[in-house]
């Protein structure tokens, strides 16, 4: 079973079978170019993770636009483990997405943006783990892909405001604690009333549906714990994750 894109980006008229841009997969820096300084200098004042979660939630709308031109569940079942991995790396390998995947399968004006957009969400990730890394810079430019992709990118445009002025007001970045606070799934959607209360319980909703059988990117938890994952897998514990980020 294919991992459910959110009804917001569903009910977008983001997904059609015409591909109208250009593409060259040896130049993808046209899909990413003039660099959005203002969008940068944005949510390089909000917590790496708060960067992951609008990362992978651009790339939610890159999937789902090219829904009528490829029948392949890899793309979804990565942002899904994608979005585990924003609350531990251990629920998937460090380099997934490269582990489990071949470049040269995804090329093309189809494939190739679609296989760029899960490297950029592979290396936030990374970069959210990394002492002195910088995940603004891949949600930068998976935000300028989706531009240059989707059919109709005012739509998308019209989310991304919203969602950036709330991940602004929740999770300005913080220097003690880079690296801020697990951002729910459900955070990215502009009419859901989310309360950072609600983090705990939304969490554990998410990890309690996840099938680690189904999704080839997902770790066992008994490879999770080998991996030197604290606690119990696939059981979020706010506290417990906010003692391991600001232990000294």
């Amino acid at each position: 079973m294919t991992p459910q894109i959110p009804n917001y980006i569903q009910a977008s008229h983001s997904q059609n079978n015409i591909v109208r841009y250009k593409w060259d997969d040896w130049n993808i820096e046209r899909t990413e170019e003039p660099f959005d300084e203002v969008l940068y200098e944005r949510l390089i004042r909000i917590g790496m993770r708060a960067n992951v979660a609008f990362t992978i939630g651009t790339a939610e709308w890159i999937v789902y636009r090219y829904g009528l031109l490829i029948d392949d569940p890899l793309p979804a079942n990565y942002l899904e483990a994608g979005w585990a991995q924003m609350i531990d790396w251990r629920y998937g390998a460090y380099y997934g997405w490269q582990d489990l995947t071949k470049e040269d399968e995804w090329r093309g004006p189809v494939r190739g943006p679609l296989g760029v957009t899960m490297s950029r969400v592979m290396y936030a990730i990374q970069q959210a783990e990394e002492s002195g890394g910088d995940p603004s810079l891949r949600a930068t430019w998976i935000s300028s892909m989706a531009q240059y992709v989707i059919p109709f990118p005012d739509e998308y445009r019209s989310w991304r405001e919203p969602i950036l002025g709330r991940l602004e007001r929740i999770y300005a970045r913080d220097p003690s604690d880079p690296k801020g606070e697990v951002v729910p799934r459900e955070a990215m959607d502009p009419e859901y009333e989310f309360r950072i209360e609600q983090t705990e319980s939304l969490v554990n909703g998410f990890l309690a549906a996840l099938d680690y059988s189904r999704n080839p990117f997902l770790h066992s938890p008994e490879r999770m714990l080998t991996e030197g994952f604290r606690g119990t897998p696939y059981i979020f514990d706010l506290e417990q994750d906010r003692k391991m980020r600001l232990r000294p």
